[in-house]
């Protein structure tokens, strides 16, 4: 058993035993008695930074409860008018009016201001909805930032329908999602952008990208998704377009047990006759590994190739090889079968007893998804003409089971110490079927192909973290992380037969890529480590944060991959139209007809190491009741070194190409909040950050996805790229759930990695370092309540970014003068949402891409671009009863296609059809 399923089972295991334990203990008195739970956080009213060990007094009474390490406190107050007042010396005293209604647990925060500030600016006490997973939490987290920042809640992840973190994100303004969940912030690809989970910095299972991709994190393991625009000193400066900062479910303030189950169809997939292949029996769960596993009799560390006759004890006799081929499941033709219906079941369970805080939670997502798509393959031609070098017609089947779970728990030993242990677990299992036909102009004839795939991926991450206050050192706050997390993807048992036209039939093809098995692992450990010592003081009167901190991330990575091919050595007498079953069978792996044969690659092995070493010193202090300054300074030590090493070498010594980054940099934040009014705020950023060359980035391991398509190597000369960043950012909050707000933004590069297409003489993608760029834009975003029952929202961003090349590669690039390769000029959302009495509502979401390039074109080949994209859904919800709701959707009504182009010409095209679906919630508290 490997490790993740190792990991896998103890969760599966576990999990059950958690509710468990939490239901049978004692439900706390404020469930048993008529009570409603008020929660809120103390804040200093200028700089938001939570006041811990603050009394807050029900006046009238003699209950009084303090503020934890966080600024948050709890009451149980019975139904009725009540006073809070909250007092800290130096600070003036304020006193609001809470309203406790029955079955309607509320949130009342409150800003306290210093004697000097106080008459100036006045803000009341915000009362919203206690879950912070809500559109108005989300905003009022935003209000209060020290950055430009945009959120997305979990529960407006739902009101959308949206499955998972990447689903969410696409609405979220300047954020597009390409592919299986990359982000795109502010037009840039997913290289300007990182994600980390509570705080700590994820591995990712991407071989060619460095980012995780959001598709592998259910919505319903999420409490909220947070865009961080503008870099501060106490984050990673390693990203340009956005932090994107995942938190998973919290610990509720009173009990939580939430059910959902659902299922949906999709009209071009389910039901239909689409491609399919004998598998294995737990390939629905996404386990699919052991059906796939490469033969045991296969050695792990030694070539199968025959024995030299200089060198015979490496190699193997004809009769070893004749065995070893026959241990390979003869298993490589497609079948014909019916389309499943996709399929969602989720649970929550969160409660607290007493110090002691538990939140845990299970998702199960499962889908199909058919489509047929075209792809053209150009060359230049005569008179400088595009021609046609390879036309190959696609058919895709895939099935994708994703399963996710989150085991939390968290415990408060005083008001200021707390100290939690947080657990994320998601795994994904992906299979594929394809098929594709064409000409294929290297090989002058037509062909017929089949590709059997399947992808496992798994992210496990276990963190421990800590956030202490200690008033008798100066009012400081001490929090730290230790965490663990762990990404593996496994490729197991690719295979591929080619078939191509000779004398008007389909013959078994004797090409690299026929009769071909190929096996992939990549394991991806991060350690990530860091502390943060805070001070709060009001000396000259006014409030001044001063932070310290210092950060520690080591990642490793080992990838491998081995090829194998069955080689035809003799057909003479064998129908070669069979299918690859019979041809392919026993009785034909012998030195007569096809022999077993590892291509593996010198280059198909590498490991790799990363360590960031990080200190950083900054203040957040406030000037005026309206003015505050966020600054500071962070210094990182950067090294990186990737091995590519031929294992398989006769040499005592085997070459090894390595690529290093050794690098120290200086990273400066500035950053400007004016409270215009109590609602409104103008922010002014500056800063500069660093994009650094992912680990495949560097590697030359080459792999060609289609024969005659365009394989990718690595570049183990790249640098790293440093970006100066502006933002600017009006907005205005008139009412909890309403915002209006503009941003400019303006980025400057320093030798962007760009990704290329090189003129070899099979066409390949690889990287290099353009000389400079730029990236300018605009953000526009509304959201507005026009009557009780309707409510609109939307944003708009225009992005506009150019290339500079470099001398070098000026000689090879097509386009002189381009915008970023991944960057759409146009993004836009919008949003309409109808009540219809008081238990159901209808949402109506359209989502606009604009053109942008996927790949630099070179050597007179243009760049390929995908066209504009349209998407419109429609969201039903009505509560049946009480504790039962039901959600209705129908996604990608308009069904745009995914259109790809070269220059004047179609390069690609592909639907995916119309997904409707219905899922069904029950709530128990």
């Amino acid at each position: 058993m490997t490790l993740r399923h190792l990991a896998w089972s103890v969760w599966l295991t576990s999990f059950p035993l958690t509710v468990a334990i939490g239901g049978l203990s004692p439900m706390p008195a404020h469930a048993q008695a008529a009570k409603v739970r008020v929660t809120g956080r103390v804040l200093d009213q200028q700089n938001t930074v939570p006041l811990p060990g603050v009394p807050v007094e029900v006046v009238g009474t003699t209950e009084v409860v303090y503020t934890d390490v966080d600024g948050r406190y709890a009451l149980d107050l019975a139904s009725g008018e009540h006073q809070l007042k909250v007092s800290l010396g130096g600070y003036q005293d304020r006193t609001i009016r809470v309203t406790a209604a029955p079955g309607e647990p509320v949130t009342a925060d409150v800003g306290l201001a210093m004697a000097g500030f106080a008459e100036e600016v006045t803000v009341q006490a915000d009362v919203t909805d206690a879950n912070s997973s809500t559109a108005e939490a989300q905003l009022l987290e935003r209000k209060r930032s020290a950055m430009v920042s945009d959120n997305i809640g979990a529960s407006e992840m739902r009101a959308n329908n949206d499955n998972s973190a990447a689903s969410g994100m696409q609405r979220v303004t300047g954020i597009s999602v390409v592919g299986d969940g990359y982000v795109f912030v502010r037009g840039l690809g997913e290289r300007y952008s990182s994600t980390t989970l509570g705080g700590v910095s994820l591995p990712t299972t991407e071989p060619e990208r460095r980012v995780v991709p959001l598709d592998l994190f259910p919505a319903g393991l999420i409490d909220n998704v947070k865009v961080a625009k503008t870099y501060s000193p106490d984050q990673s400066a390693e990203f340009a377009g956005g932090l994107v900062q995942i938190e998973a479910l919290k610990f509720p303030s009173r009990p939580v047990l939430d059910v959902s189950v659902g299922f949906g169809f999709n009209d071009q997939t389910t039901g239909e006759s689409i491609l399919g292949y004998r598998g294995g029996s737990s390939d629905y769960w996404g386990l699919g590994i052991g059906a796939r596993e490469l033969p045991s009799a296969i050695p792990n560390a030694r070539v199968i190739r025959g024995a030299g006759r200089f060198t015979p004890d490496v190699g193997f006799t004809q009769a070893q090889l004749e065995t070893l081929g026959e241990t390979f499941d003869n298993n490589w033709s497609l079948e014909q079968r019916n389309g499943d219906p996709n399929q969602n079941f989720g649970m929550v369970f969160g409660n607290r007893f007493g110090k002691l805080g538990v939140v845990a939670s299970l998702s199960q997502n499962y889908r199909e998804q058919y489509n047929t798509d075209n792809q053209i393959t150009y060359v230049v031609g005569q008179n400088n003409q595009l021609e046609n070098f390879v036309d190959y017609d696609f058919e895709y089947a895939t099935r994708r089971s994703t399963t996710g779970a989150v085991g939390n728990v968290s415990y408060q030993f005083t008001p200021t110490q707390r100290v939690s242990f947080e657990n994320f677990l998601t795994h994904s299992g992906k299979d594929e079927a394809r098929f594709y036909s064409g000409f294929n102009g290297e090989a002058a004839r037509f062909q017929r192909a089949t590709r059997l795939f399947w992808i496992e991926e798994n992210i496990l991450t276990n963190s421990l973290t800590g956030d202490h206050f200690f008033a008798a050192l100066g009012n400081s706050r001490v929090d730290w992380r230790v965490g663990y997390g762990r990404a593996d993807r496994d490729e197991p048992d690719l295979r591929e037969t080619i078939y191509q036209a000779i004398s008007n039939r389909f013959e078994f093809a004797d090409l690299s890529q026929s009769g071909f098995r190929m096996f992939n692992t990549l394991d991806d450990t991060t350690v990530d480590g860091g502390v943060n010592w805070s001070i709060l003081s009001n000396a000259g009167g006014r409030p001044v944060q001063f932070k310290v901190g210092a950060s520690y991330l080591e990642r490793e990575r080992d990838f491998s991959s081995r090829r194998f091919r069955f080689v035809p050595l003799n057909l003479t007498g064998l129908d070669l139209t069979a299918p690859p079953e019979v041809l392919l069978s026993a009785s034909n792996i012998s030195p007569s007809r096809f022999e077993l044969k590892e291509e593996t690659r010198a280059t198909d092995f590498y490991d790799a190491a990363q360590t960031i070493a990080a200190g950083y010193g900054m203040v957040d202090v406030a000037f005026t009741p309206r003015v505050r300054f966020i600054g500071g300074v962070r210094v990182e030590q950067f090294q990186q070194e990737v091995n590519t090493r031929d294992l398989f070498s006769l040499s005592f010594a085997p070459e090894v190409i390595q690529a290093r980054l050794d690098q120290t940099n200086l990273f400066p934040s500035a950053n400007l909040v004016y409270a215009v009014t109590p609602a409104a705020n103008l922010r002014i950023g500056f800063s500069q950050t660093a994009n650094r060359p992912e680990f495949r980035e560097l590697a030359p391991f080459e792999f060609t996805d289609v024969v005659g398509g365009r394989a990718s190597v690595g570049n183990p000369e790249l640098e790293q790229a440093l970006i100066r960043n502006v933002d600017v950012r009006y907005e205005v909050f008139p009412r909890a759930e309403e915002v209006l707000a503009v941003s400019f933004f303006y980025k400057n590069f320093d030798s962007p990695i760009e990704r290329i297409l090189e003129p070899t003489a099979n066409i390949r993608t690889s990287y290099t370092n353009a000389d400079g760029a730029r990236n300018i834009g605009i953000e526009l975003e509304a959201r507005k309540r026009l009557t009780e029952w309707f409510f609109v929202g939307g944003n708009y961003s225009f992005i506009d970014s150019s290339v500079t090349l470099s001398p070098q590669a000026a000689q090879v690039q097509t386009s002189l003068e381009r915008a970023l390769a991944g960057q759409s000029r146009n993004l836009a959302n919008l949003m309409a949402e109808v009540r219809i009495g008081a238990s159901s509502s209808a949402r109506v979401l359209y989502n606009f891409v604009g053109e942008r390039i996927t790949d630099v074109g070179a050597s007179g080949l243009p760049d390929i671009s995908q066209v504009g994209r349209n998407q419109l859904d429609l969201v039903y919800s009505q509560r049946l009863f009480q504790k039962l709701t039901l959600r209705l959707s129908a996604d990608n009504l308009t069904n745009d296609a995914y259109e790809f182009t070269q220059g004047d010409l179609r390069q690609r095209y592909f639907e995916l059809g119309r997904t409707f679906s219905v899922t069904f919630g029950f709530t128990a508290f």
